[in-house]
């Protein structure tokens, strides 16, 4: 029966996509000169060092946002592996938990972008790495699924105005002509540390494995990822902030 949820994914996809398809207007089209493949990562590595000469502050803000949204990306992909294996969870109950947990990082965005618009971006982004690094404390010293539910969320909650804020702050610093071209840098800065997460997760378990009691291992997996956090917190101070919006 769980094969019918890739089904029905797809399905889910196919029908909202088709707005974007019929609805939206196409943009224009750039005028840059199409590059061949072969010549893509010379294009890439030459973007980055005009961004070092030219805007540093955007430049080390993609790096730090790499660091803490893999961070990010490792509480909802380890979430379900660490609510089975060190609080009990059932399928079924992994599953409402993701269910929930969504539901709460939508409105922990929108709460975000209210305040986003009068703090800035950094502000709810530095909030929200402080609370996810408390809520993720909570969950490594919860002994029963209680505390795993109460923190648990709480860590969605810090997880959706962190993601939408980092967008937020991006779109403010990129030149006009160059959304493209800095958002897919982007999208390939957060791709080339996607190890870092996982290999901290599973190296802290190792370490724990020798250690602590039969079954318990898994659970200092947890401060693997809030290393990554704490790390792309402390990445993203010294960057300075870019303006707010205005109405």
């Amino acid at each position: 029966n769980l094969r019918w949820v890739a089904v029905f994914s797809a399905a889910w996809c196919l029908l909202f996509a088709l707005p974007l398809f019929f609805v939206i207007p196409e943009a224009p089209p750039s005028t840059s000169k199409k590059i061949p493949l072969m010549l893509t990562y010379k294009v890439l590595f030459n973007n980055i060092r005009e961004l070092w000469r030219s805007d540093r502050n955007l430049l080390f803000f993609l790096c730090s946002s790499a660091v803490f949204r893999d961070g990010l990306a490792a509480i909802f992909t380890f979430g379900g592996v660490i609510a089975a294996g060190t609080f009990g969870f059932e399928l079924t109950e992994v599953i409402i938990f993701a269910i929930v947990g969504n539901v709460v990082a939508a409105l922990g965005a929108v709460l975000g972008g209210r305040i986003d618009d009068v703090a800035g971006p950094k502000a709810v982004i530095v909030g929200s790495l402080i609370g996810l690094l408390v809520a993720g404390a909570g969950v490594f010293f919860s002994p029963e699924a209680a505390g795993f539910w109460i923190f648990g969320l709480l860590l969605c909650l810090f997880v959706g105005p962190a993601q939408a804020a980092s967008r937020s702050y991006l779109s403010r610093l990129i030149p006009e002509g160059r959304e493209g071209e800095l958002f897919g840098l982007y999208a390939t800065t957060g791709r080339a540390v996607s190890f870092l997460a996982p290999a901290l997760f599973a190296g802290a378990i190792a370490i724990a494995t020798p250690l602590v009691a039969s079954g318990q291992a898994q659970r200092y997996g947890i401060l693997g990822i809030l290393v990554v956090l704490a790390l792309g917190l402390l990445l993203l101070l010294p960057i300075r902030s870019p303006k707010k919006v205005t109405a």
